[in-house]
């Protein structure tokens, strides 16, 4: 017997791969796509508890190293923000590191007068906190809501998407290169 196999919406296949591998159809990585999946994965949680809240976003984090020096973790934290106010969410833009830092052991308060700084600089209960990290074949990527009143994770989700040359370049800490001109006299 003889069968022919046909496919009538070719470009749903097509669609349905790049939003898994969160690639474009150039092959080129969509990192607003795998934001976007971790969201949509706490959507109801976000959208909860964050009504009439302001959220604080920081830069996403590699795990292994511990720092917010890379261009990958600043890509991934702007698409977070821009996913997260395009839900009616308010975002207030601070530098999380001043006050909070990403240590072996989670999320850490580096000070003691916690209930002072969220009431008086941060005005924020509630953080939503990125980090990654690497396989041989995939960068996968974990978003945290926490409430930072009592340092409950209240929403977790993970996300990931093939490794590739791009990413590798993007975690590549930007080195300046100190040139000496040459004086002419």
């Amino acid at each position: 017997p003889l069968f022919f196999i046909s496919c009538s919406q070719p470009n749903l296949v097509v669609k349905d791969f790049a939003i898994i591998n969160h690639k474009d159809l150039s092959g080129a990585n969509s990192f607003g796509s795998l934001v976007e999946s971790l969201v949509k994965k706490q959507e109801n949680k976000i959208l909860t508890t964050l009504k009439d809240e302001v959220v604080l976003i920081s830069d996403f984090v590699n795990i292994e190293k511990l720092n917010n020096k890379s261009k990958l973790g600043f890509l991934l934290a702007e698409n977070l923000k821009n996913s997260i106010s395009n839900r009616g969410i308010l975002i207030k833009q601070v530098e999380l590191s001043r006050y909070f830092q990403y240590g072996k052991s989670g999320f850490n308060m580096l000070t003691r007068k916690q209930s002072e700084i969220i009431q008086n600089e941060l005005d924020s209960k509630y953080a939503l906190i990125g980090s990654y990290t690497f396989t041989k074949e995939s960068l996968i990527v974990f978003m945290r809501l926490v409430d930072l009143q009592n340092g409950t994770i209240l929403s977790s989700a993970t996300g990931s998407t093939l490794m590739d040359g791009e990413i590798k370049d993007m975690e590549r800490e930007s080195k300046r290169l100190n040139v000496i001109t040459p004086m002419v006299l």
